[in-house]
């Protein structure tokens, strides 16, 4: 290129939009690269990854990540075989293949981080406020960053929001790669694209795309930029066309199974979702804690008994899903200065006063909606807006920075105590929560309701973002004060002759450990949605293939073979993937997903079974680091740990694991409560005295079943590496 006295950027554009195919060696992760890659895709080009399979991890760590495994890519060890991956290159065009309809009921795309900063949390706090839904990437809950998912993602939305994260935050070095194959994505498609980064963060270096990041002071600033750009981006997508123009797509390319995360299609879950019994116990009010493990439907039971009760004339839903633990520096200044009785007894204090002040702001929001209409309702509003703000209850931003601006208000209010050297009492500590007065709030919540209103609270995402180093028992003792309260304002309500009900939504991990430490165990309704039935899992699939295909008369078999082999090996194809998928429905989704996108990368007119194979080789790789992260965030352990098992037989012994984990560096002490947790998990399942592999959802979850059968073992058991797992495990 001719780039001296030229603009770069502009050069290295042109360039690309006047080649037929880009060429990218992404042996080792390089900004403009990946920028570049995405820009060439979005822009229609073919495009050709190479490898330089001599640099040490350089292949594994593309698989890894998964943003050019599952396009196809070559490898090379010198300049020969390098100039012989260039004679033949491919031709297709990926935004082309993998393209989407433009989703103009969820139109935004977030980017989200792996550390939810207060940078993070002020963006989207400010996406919830500009009242424009949006979709995210989120590395918590899919780490595995699939190129063909973004491709999907990006054409289907109108507006693109990429943070850029400074150096010292955790996970950068690979949420900005994540970043740049975005922008240039977006850039390429001519989508909407805001990049963010705070002015204070190192100026980024990428030459391709530096000009274009915005530099923001603080969240006064982003909630402006980013509400702005979320109302254009709502205006851009009625006049969005489809990517790829009237050319025909083939059964696979039309096919779409949704989002495998629920908040990725809460407004299109409606079409699809399987109205389980668990769902119906939930909606009938029998249940105040709903646990299940991460990608078993908690979030998508949470979304449709919301919309459920909406529907109905005389409720009041207040859902409530906080974006990161925003109470953890709350929680640390409060156990320096009170005992655990006094710590039980503020955040009670809290909680109480959180939930209705959060109950009487959605009744200011109805009678917001109706002051439209009915003027007594903008009374109501006006009078309920006084209170708030004198209590400093803001209707403002999300629930998030709502929660956050109480927890700063009360450790402001501890530290000027302490300055004055006063002593904290219980009440006094009351007294700062409650500030002007909880019992005015109860009385406006009363005053416009009455015995025919139905309050529901729904309570998702409290462990959400908790800290990696382990579940800290405080932080299960505030999740149990939260249950503790919410069934004392039920009792409340019930004297005034109203009508309430809650569920929580929790990990299954954190429920285990919840009931654990809680002296009445048997008090509150639970639920655990974990999946033991394939067939229930068949009808999850089959649901989302109607929708899709706009055929609900044909059965399941008839569809499944239409579109997938009928077998791989001597296994039926949908079992197949069933027996990789843990038993959860969201990895199943993604199994099946990674096989349609290698059908379709292939330009095959159905999923064939090297696809299949293929698909559950990439869902193994990630799932060995997601469950590291699982694991992790509940014990303390290492998230490398399962990399400790790497080349492991299919069966081994508990000696042969254990010793795996002190190789790896795991302590003496923590060895027996790391085995345990591979049964929990389903990472390790026994081979019973009849022969058969047997996991933890095999016997209903309930380690304490499957650990009475190794007694009746005795020194005998063999344990066996989930197939889900042992695929990558084994490579």
């Amino acid at each position: 290129m001719e780039i001296f006295g030229a603009n770069i950027p502009d050069q290295v554009r042109a360039s690309i939009e006047g080649a037929d195919v880009v060429i990218c060696d992404v042996t080792r992760p390089n900004l403009n690269v990946y920028y570049e890659a995405g820009f060439a895709i979005g822009k229609g080009k073919a495009v050709a990854p190479v490898v330089n399979a001599s640099f040490a991890n350089a292949v594994t760590d593309l698989q890894r990540d998964g943003l050019f495994d599952n396009i196809g890519y070559k490898t090379y060890e010198n300049s020969n075989q390098l100039a012989q991956l260039i004679v033949d290159l491919p031709s297709s065009s990926l935004s082309e293949l993998y393209s989407k309809p433009v989703n103009h009921q969820q139109p935004l795309f977030l980017l989200d981080s792996f550390r939810k900063t207060d940078f993070r949390n002020a963006i989207v706090s400010a996406v919830k406020a500009s009242k424009v839904f949006y979709r995210s990437f989120d590395p918590v809950e899919v780490p595995r960053f699939s190129s063909v998912a973004m491709i999907a993602e990006t054409t289907a939305s109108s507006g693109i929001i990429i943070p850029i994260l400074g150096q010292h935050v955790d996970d950068a070095d690979r949420h900005n790669l994540r970043a740049a194959f975005l922008a240039g994505l977006g850039h390429g498609l001519g989508r909407q694209t805001l990049l963010l980064r705070m002015l204070s963060q190192e100026q980024v270096g990428p030459t391709d795309y530096r000009e274009v990041i915005k530099a923001v002071r603080d969240e006064a600033q982003i909630d402006e930029l980013v509400r702005d750009f979320a109302r254009n981006s709502l205006l851009a997508s009625q006049s969005l066309n489809a990517v790829g123009g009237k050319a025909a797509k083939s059964a696979l390319q039309r096919l779409t199974l949704g989002a495998s995360a629920a908040e990725n299609e809460f407004r299109t879950l409606e079409e699809y979702f399987v109205e389980t019994a668990e769902y119906l116990r939930t909606l009938r009010g029998e249940i105040n804690v709903v646990a299940g493990r991460k990608g078993s439907g908690k979030t998508a039971i949470f979304f449709r008994v919301r919309d459920s009760f909406r529907q109905e004339r005389d409720s009041i839903v207040t859902d409530l899903k906080p974006e990161s633990h925003q109470l953890s520096l709350f929680r640390e200044e409060l156990l320096k200065i009170v005992d655990s009785g006094v710590f039980d007894h503020t955040l009670a204090a809290f909680w109480y006063f959180v939930i209705l002040s959060e109950i009487l702001l959605t009744i200011k929001r109805e009678a917001d909606h109706r002051s439209k209409f009915d003027s007594r309702a903008l009374s109501v509003a006006r009078e309920i807006g006084d209170l708030l703000e004198e209590t400093g209850v803001a209707d403002s931003g999300d629930f998030t920075s709502r929660i956050n601006r109480l927890g700063t208000f009360i450790l402001q209010e501890i530290e000027q105590a302490n300055a004055a050297r006063e002593k904290l009492s219980p009440e006094r500590l009351t007294n700062i929560v409650f500030r002007v007065g909880i019992s005015q709030i109860r009385q406006l919540i009363h005053k416009h309701t009455n015995s025919r209103t139905q309050m529901i609270l729904l309570f998702d995402n409290i462990d959400k973002g908790w800290p990696a180093n382990g579940v800290h028992p405080f932080d299960v003792r505030l999740v149990r004060l939260l249950i503790e309260v919410l069934d004392k304002i039920r009792r409340d309500f019930n004297v005034a002759e109203r009508d309430f009900m809650s569920v929580v939504f929790l990990r299954n991990d954190i429920y285990e450990l919840l009931v654990e430490n809680t002296p009445d165990r048997g008090k509150a309704g639970q639920l655990r949605i974990d999946w033991t039935d394939r067939a229930k899992l068949r009808q999850v699939i089959f649901r989302r293939l109607q929708a899709s295909l706009k055929d609900h008369t044909s059965t399941f078999e008839q569809v499944w073979t239409r579109l997938f082999v009928p077998n791989v090996g001597a296994r039926e194809s949908f079992d197949y993937f069933v027996d990789h998928c843990l038993m959860r429905p969201r990895f199943l989704i993604n199994i099946i997903e990674n096989a349609v996108a290698n059908g379709i990368n292939r330009g095959h007119l159905r999923v064939e079974e090297d696809d299949c194979v293929d698909a559950v080789r990439q869902h193994s790789l990630y799932l060995v680091e997601d469950f590291g992260y699982e694991i992790r965030d509940v014990s303390g352990l290492s998230a490398d740990i399962l990399y400790s098992l790497v080349g492991v037989a299919k069966h081994l012994t508990k000696e042969e694991v254990i010793n795996r984990f002190k190789e790896a560096g795991v302590e003496v002490a923590e060895q027996e409560t790391a085995f345990r947790l591979m049964l929990w998990y389903g990472v390790l399942g026994i081979v019973t005295k009849d022969a058969r592999e047997k996991f933890i959802y095999d016997y209903e979850y309930n380690i304490r079943r499957l650990e009475a059968e190794l007694r009746l073992m005795k020194d005998e058991t063999l344990y066996v590496v989930n197939p889900a797992l042992h695929v990558a495990l084994s490579t």
